[in-house]
């Protein structure tokens, strides 16, 4: 009988053997790590089509390679799960990085200087474009006149650094056909700065400029889209990104949701070719945009239905909608709960307000719907907050809404968030010194504020929270797309663009290495509510996989952004490969 049994036991192994799947692709002798609380580490990893189909030992890995296999020794680098970025704009938002660069740039002169070459470097350029002005860094606004002494001969448009105010020229005035008297859109939200006579000085404040943009031609959407989207899909991939959500799509026709949904449509026509092409190299989760103040909430959600219905895949999916009900922080254009503590006795305005962003989360919730807003203020926070929970009263269950930015908030919400699981997302580039954010901080809004309320979303990932990070490009330059770039700043509080940069703000405590990881895979992944397919690596999920040509683990704190990534692996097929 002994002998009976040891014969079948013996069968048994020999067809496993005999009849396992051999594995398209095995990764053996990593440093891996799976975001897997329950199996947190492993040392080879085997796919099998677009399915991860093994986790665990080397020895166990060795029966499913076959003669086909493809076996990448790494070594003891790491293997993790395919970052999800959390929120940016890649779809077509190319078009506020053309031109001339001012990123680093740091006073009126050396700008104005760096506009003049570029312009007498491109002469046949019938619009002069840039991007990426600082008026905290230049001591203060420029105007029109300082840009017409650069350039006079054609219409100019410089897109500050968060690529929400513009910079114009006269000739842009004229051939955006922008009156003296225009009115804004939304006083003290979207408008145009004017001096003490009433006169438009030249800069334009969240997007106000937006149909001037337009009107002088700038912006061709069928023309610049899939270009646009290839490039900043090609760099995002290079960071090691498999999936993205997109809050919006960020294009200049954002405040009139007439024009927004003609836009959608065409960018999401697009990628729906490449999707059913294979050519589609990031999950893409898109969110329709929402900051017209005119549109109601049935509007938007019934265009946002209508599209789920028609994109509604792991690959490309309507997940929600995003609310952007006013403008940011820095700009002053953010609504506060009490005053900026510059002395000018305003706390900011919001274009979308209470009640209405509270319909939007009810109707949408009611529909299965998510939604996200745009919180740069304290009194915006308060509103979304109250609203999620005057959903969750009313029954609706979704819990995916979401908080993007998490800049300043009162203990009162914060603890909500806590208490009650609201997921957040957050850009940590803007918590820190990176373009003078911590003079402005200090400056609008006060040293006891700022160590008070402001970049809480560490202390969030402190407890485990859902929090992701990301780095919301373009408000942030696409080279800046990484997200080991955004882990390093959670870990760090600190800018690694800049060796000198300080810790901020003071009363910040550092995440850990462990939900800093998290917060660029699998709480994003939750966040579009796919954490049983990615985010992880566990058998039966998808193969989003990324390579990094060393142990992170063993990797100072203020070196993970100097990281290669050698491969990225997106549903079983590499969308980026470079050293394996």
């Amino acid at each position: 009988m002994k002998k009976l049994t040891l014969s079948l036991a013996a069968l048994l192994v020999s067809s496993t053997a005999l009849y396992a799947q051999a594995a398209d692709l095995v990764f053996t002798n990593a440093s891996v790590l799976t975001m897997n609380d329950d199996a947190p580490t492993a040392q080879a990893v085997a796919v099998t089509g677009n399915q991860i189909t093994y986790v665990g030992d080397v020895a166990g890995a060795e029966p499913l390679i076959g003669d086909n296999t493809e076996v990448l020794d790494l070594g003891g680098d790491t293997l993790l799960p395919g970052f999800v970025s959390g929120h940016d704009h890649i779809v077509a938002s190319g078009w506020t990085s053309r031109g001339v660069s001012l990123f680093g740039i740091e006073t009126l002169d050396e700008a104005l200087a760096a506009i003049k070459e570029y312009a007498d470097a491109n002469p046949d350029e019938e619009l002069i474009l840039g991007y990426g002005f600082n008026q905290v860094a230049y001591g203060g606004w420029p105007t029109k006149e300082d840009l017409d002494s650069v350039v006079s001969d054609r219409p100019a448009f410089i897109l500050d650094f968060t690529i929400h105010d513009v910079w114009m020229n006269s000739k842009a005035f004229e051939a955006g056909q922008v009156s003296p008297d225009e009115e804004d859109q939304v006083p003290g939200v979207m408008f145009w700065q004017r001096d003490s006579e009433g006169n438009q000085t030249g800069i334009g404040i969240e997007f106000q400029w937006a149909a001037a943009f337009r009107n002088a031609g700038a912006w061709d959407p069928a023309g610049e889209i899939p270009d646009i989207q290839k490039n900043l899909y090609d760099q995002a991939v290079k960071t090691g990104i498999t999936a993205v959500h997109v809050p919006l799509m960020a294009m200049p026709t954002v405040t009139d949701l007439s024009l927004v949904k003609d836009d959608e449509k065409l960018a999401l026509a697009h990628l729906h070719e490449l999707e059913k092409n294979g050519e589609l190299t990031i999950r893409t989760f898109v969110a329709t945009g929402f900051k017209d103040p005119t549109a109601t909430a049935d509007e938007i959600v019934e265009h946002t239905l209508e599209l789920r219905e028609q994109y509604d895949s792991d690959m490309l999916r309507i997940w929600g909608i995003k609310i952007h009900p006013e403008g940011n922080w820095s700009s002053k254009t953010a609504w506060m709960l009490d005053d900026y503590a510059d002395g000018s006795a305003t706390r900011g305005a919001a274009a979308i307000e209470g009640p209405m962003i509270t319909s939007v989360y009810l109707h949408a919730n009611q529909n299965g719907l998510p939604v996200g807003t745009h919180v740069d203020g304290s009194q915006t926070v308060r509103n979304t907050v109250d609203a999620i929970m005057t959903a969750r009263g009313a029954g609706y269950d979704v819990p995916n809404n979401l908080l993007h930015h998490y800049f300043w908030v009162s203990d009162q919400d914060h603890e909500t968030v806590i208490e009650n699981d609201i997921m957040v997302n957050t850009t940590p580039i803007f918590h820190v010194d990176w373009e003078n954010q911590d003079v402005n901080a200090l400056d609008l809004l006060g040293r006891a504020k700022v160590e008070a309320i402001f970049a809480r979303y560490s202390s969030l990932m402190a407890l485990g929270h859902n929090v992701s990070i990301s780095s919301d490009v373009p408000s942030s330059p696409i080279d800046l797309i990484g997200p080991l770039l955004n882990v390093e700043i959670a870990m760090t509080l600190q800018d690694p663009l800049n060796p000198d940069s300080k810790p901020f703000p003071l009363s910040r405590k550092p995440a850990s290495l462990e939900e800093s990881l998290k917060a660029v895979t699998i709480y994003p992944a939750a966040q579009q509510a796919m954490e049983d397919k990615i985010g992880s690596i566990e058998v039966g999920k998808y193969a989003d996989l990324v390579v990094l040509d060393q142990d992170i683990t063993a990797v100072e704190p203020r070196e993970i952004s100097d990281i290669r990534v050698l491969g990225t692996l997106m549903d079983g097929r590499f969308t980026h490969r470079d050293g394996i």
